[in-house]
């Protein structure tokens, strides 16, 4: 009998140990990771790496860009990136024109060190694009952290 309410009291232990390591709302807390409350905004971007990049911080941290593409200008063209941008919050670049035609227009450099170069603005405070401050600060940690870095040095797998 001591043998059969050991075997019991064993499985349990055992089974609410699995309960609450999944993440059953029967045991209080959630270990399970949950999104960010606001997850969507618009980031522009000027080169397709920086999106298949993103596709990384979009997967790793639950936010959702849109994006608004920031082409260079065509040779004979004149190209008007603070229009092409006007709908994002964010900016990540790898044009240096590109970015001095949105600083022109307002926005604001970030300080960033990131193992890619990319320039990161912030949009001005009158502008029409929703903003989500929350995701702007992600993505700048993202950015400057183990992970984008880790990226860097095996391009192979932005491919």
């Amino acid at each position: 009998m001591k043998k059969f309410v050991s075997i019991l009291a064993i499985a349990v232990l055992l089974l609410a140990t699995v309960g609450c390591s999944c993440g059953l709302s029967c045991c209080g807390s959630s270990q399970v990771p949950k999104g960010p409350e606001n997850a969507a905004f618009t980031l522009a971007f000027d080169d397709a790496d920086t999106k298949a990049l993103l596709a990384y911080f979009q997967a790793n941290t639950g936010y959702q860009p849109s994006f608004a593409d920031v082409p260079a200008a065509a040779e004979g063209e004149v190209a008007d990136p603070a229009a092409n941008a006007a709908t994002a919050c964010v900016a990540v670049l790898k044009d240096e024109a590109n970015a001095a035609a949105l600083e022109e227009a307002g926005w604001t450099r970030v300080t960033l060190d990131n193992a890619f170069g990319l320039i990161v603005l912030e949009a001005p405070a009158n502008s029409a694009a929703a903003r989500n401050a929350d995701a702007v600060s992600a993505l700048k940690v993202w950015l400057g952290g183990a992970e984008a870095q880790y990226l860097f040095a095996h391009p192979d797998l932005l491919d």
